[in-house]
């Protein structure tokens, strides 16, 4: 008894993910109850359509059982002794007429020839439609017809109807040049009727005889099969009447054969009573053949009937023989939809008022056909009372629903492109207009499917189908159109606080483009993938949360397993969460822009991208940094519209201060005079004065403030010219070295012998100052001195 207590907490979550009064939960019980309904429905109806029971039965018990097998034997002999006979009459007959038959195909196509139709003459098609187009052109006002074309056009017309001058006379100044276009291309297209009904007349007489000859040898097979049964006597009467029907079967379709053969011919041209080109001639007498063999199967099984079949096992065999008739044809159909709606086409372009009806028929009418074919078969085959008129009255309804539905949508359409279009050919709309452009294609989508949806209602309701009915009445559809209708309004909702905050986005942008701030106009197109992203994922949490309730789904799991998802997300990642809020900051407070050197966390470089998390550098050398936002607690910009170029000199002790000054002062002014510089120095030099003095050198501190672009150029020419300059003037720079000499023993002897008494002097406080300095310095080596130092000052350092 426990373990149903503990599996019950494990499955609570799974009941409560639904409410039981939810939508979604009747939904599925209606959609189940429906089916249920449905294939019940379906089993009748294919008990119905094809009762094999009754024909596997017959099979079973009559042909099954030795007697069966005997009466099998007696009809294959009573078959082989009736068609052997007819088939060989049939053979010779065929012989016999091969020679007539190319006799009569040779004289109509060298008789009937020169009159074959345009269509299978493409060298007199091309002249014709080349006349046709220069009159045609003529009569619009494209070209200019003289008075030779028109004795011509007098010439060649019609001396029984007189029509071309007849038209000519009747065109007004006010007509169009479409409407003499399309008056004259009708008018000129009655001769040519005419000639083609001629054509034909002369062809009939010799398609007729080579009909007739086609016809022997199934009449001559008729015959001696007819004369072969009548030999049979009563007791194979059963299997006479059963071959005999097999006879009647095969006569029948090879007449219907020929008919086909005499209306298309397809192996002679010249004597093709239909205007079929030579491919669809053959196109056409294949699947009449292939039609005709099925229905021929059809037939034949009749002959079974006198074997003991019973009439519902005939008529459940027959209709799986139509259907399969029915499918042939639908096949036919689909292969012949594409020339057959060219054919459509160009039938009507000539009539401008019936052209769209044609052209939008043209693209249905495959569909249409084979949907009638297979209706056909299913009212038979279910032995619909009154079927066959209610499925030309359906139809036509039908028809007449899908014509005013496409002009609703032609209307619908239509109106939605006019208010769009003037938005896609300009180049002057506003940011609000252009987003608005965007929507078109989702519109065009949205208004399409609603108005067939309608029009699907209305041909289900024609068809006496009514769902739309059910879902009303039913209180499912009342759940169903609250529900998509909140649904719907939290997306519309959605999509305009999407639009508004993205439109004020980009406007915000564009006014500070235009107004010279690319400042702040680049650090709001940093953040503004940023804001979008939030924004979606905020808005696309709240629409989906809403329509889950709305659908009947539990959502506070849903938001309890987030929020705990969020808080672990939140321990685990810290670090990261830091980068993104440091990174906010900084990219809204403008710490740094791509382009700018800056210096964080103790690396420099130029920023080469930002991101929401980190900042890349690109070092002196090349090196390029990767820094997280949450490491960076100081930044050092140095492209903030300032950069002074700082100088600091140290001359030696005892030159001239004030010259060196002068001199510095000098180098400004000439800098801030340069072409190459004045753009970027804000004022002249500023000196500061002496920052440091030791016993060597004297420091001289000063300033040149620039932009911030120009602060290093401007340094470094200050620092070029300051050095070529106080070498010219002898302005000595501070040695931070000191150089020493070292004297020897007796050197003094030297020099008072080589030197004057000053050098002996100087030379002497060297080396005593150098003696002093290795005495010094020995100690702290380890070692002892040698006893030769001596006390005295150094030379100042050069």
């Amino acid at each position: 008894m426990s373990a149903p207590a503990t599996a019950t907490p494990a499955s609570a979550p799974l009941g409560h993910a639904l409410r039981s009064n939810g939508l979604v939960l009747q939904i599925a019980d209606h959609a189940a109850r429906s089916a249920q309904i449905l294939g019940a429905r379906l089993l009748q109806s294919r008990t119905a359509l094809f009762d094999l029971a009754s024909a596997r039965d017959w099979w079973t018990e009559r042909l099954g059982t030795p007697a069966g097998h005997a009466m099998l034997l007696a009809l294959l002999r009573v078959l082989l002794l009736t068609l052997a006979p007819a088939l060989i009459a049939e053979a010779l007959t065929r012989r016999a007429i091969t020679r007539p038959h190319r006799t009569i195909v040779a004289y109509a196509t060298a008789t009937l020839g020169d009159t074959a139709p345009a269509t299978n003459r493409p060298e007199n098609d091309k002249d014709a439609s080349e006349d046709q187009a220069k009159a045609l052109r003529t009569a619009a006002g494209m070209e200019s017809a003289g008075p030779s074309a028109v004795s011509s056009n007098e010439a060649n017309a019609d001396p029984h109807t007189n029509v071309q001058a007849s038209t000519a006379a009747r065109t007004t100044p006010g007509q169009t040049a479409g409407q003499t276009a399309g008056a004259l291309a009708s008018v000129m297209s009655l001769p040519h009727r005419r000639v083609h009904h001629w054509m034909r007349l002369q062809r009939l007489p010799a398609a007729l005889l080579l009909a007739s000859l086609e016809l022997l040898p199934v009449i001559a097979f008729g015959l001696c099969a007819a004369g072969v049964l009548s030999l049979f006597g009563a007791s194979d009467a059963p299997f006479a009447e059963s071959v005999g029907q097999l006879v009647d079967t095969y006569v029948i379709c090879r007449i219907v054969i020929a008919v086909g053969a005499l209306l298309f011919a397809p192996d002679a041209d010249a004597l093709r009573l239909m205007p079929l080109s030579g491919t669809a001639a053959v196109f056409a007498q294949r699947w009449t053949t292939r039609i005709v063999v099925i229905g021929g199967v059809g037939g034949a099984l009749t002959a079974a009937v006198p074997l003991g079949m019973t009439d519902d096992a005939h008529l459940a065999l027959v209709k799986i023989v139509t259907l399969i008739g029915h499918l042939a044809l639908a096949v036919m159909i689909l292969q012949c939809r594409r020339p057959v709606a060219d054919a459509m086409r160009r039938s009507a372009s000539g009539r401008s008022s019936l052209a769209y009806l044609v052209q939008w028929f043209a693209d249905i009418w495959a569909g249409v056909a084979v949907f009638v074919v297979i209706a056909l078969w299913l009212v038979w085959a279910l032995d619909v009372r009154g079927g066959y008129s209610e499925l030309l009255h359906a139809g036509g309804i039908s028809l007449a629903v899908l014509l005013v539905a496409r002009v609703v949508a032609i209307v619908v359409l239509g109106a939605v492109g006019r208010v769009f279009d003037p938005l896609g050919n300009r180049d002057d709309i506003s940011i609000t207009q252009r987003r608005a452009y965007r929507y078109y294609p989702a519109l065009r989508l949205i208004a399409t499917a609603t108005v067939w949806l309608i029009t699907l209602d209305v041909l289900l309701h024609v068809w006496g189908l009514h769902p739309g009915r059910v879902l009303v009445s039913a209180p499912i559809g009342h759940l169903l159109g609250s529900a998509l209708a909140t649904i719907v309004v939290a997306i519309v909702v959605a999509v305009v606080i999407w639009e508004a905050a993205n439109g004020a986005a980009e406007r915000r942008l564009e006014a500070w483009t235009d107004a010279g701030d690319y400042v702040r106009a680049a650090r709001l197109r940093t953040l503004l993938p940023m804001f979008r992203t939030t924004l979606f994922v905020a808005i696309f949490i709240i629409v989906g949360l809403t329509a889950l309730s709305q659908l009947g789904v539990n959502t506070a799991p849903l938001i309890a397993g987030a929020s705990i998802f969020g808080v672990a997300l939140g321990f685990g990642s810290q670090k990261l969460v830091q980068d993104f809020i440091t990174g906010i900051f900084l990219l809204t407070e403008n710490a740094m822009q791509v382009g700018d050197w800056v210096t964080v966390a103790g690396v420099s470089g130029s920023v080469e991208f930002l991101s929401i998390r980190t900042v890349r550098l690109r070092g002196g050398d090349g090196s390029l940094y990767t820094v997280p936002f949450s490491s960076v607690t100081t930044v050092n910009n140095t492209n903030r519209g300032i950069g002074n170029a700082a100088v600091k000199v140290a001359i030696a002790y005892g030159a001239d201060v004030t010259r060196a000054v002068d001199t510095m002062k000098q180098i400004g002014a000439e800098l801030r005079a340069d072409d190459q510089f004045k753009d970027g120095i804000l004022s002249d030099f500023a000196y500061w004065g002496v920052d440091q003095v030791d016993g060597a050198s004297v420091t001289l501190v000063g300033q040149i403030q620039c932009k911030d672009s120009a602060r290093w150029p401007v340094q470094r020419e200050f620092n070029r010219r300051l050095l070529e300059r106080f070498t010219a003037l002898g302005i000595a720079l501070a040695n931070p070295q000191r150089n020493f000499v070292v004297g020897l023993p007796g050197a003094r002897d030297v020099e008072g012998q080589t030197g004057n008494a000053d050098d002996d002097g100087a030379s002497g406080d060297t080396a005593r100052a150098s003696q002093r300095t290795a005495h010094e310095s020995k100690p702290r080596n380890g070692q002892s001195g040698d006893g030769h130092g001596s006390s005295g000052t150094g030379r100042k350092p050069s």
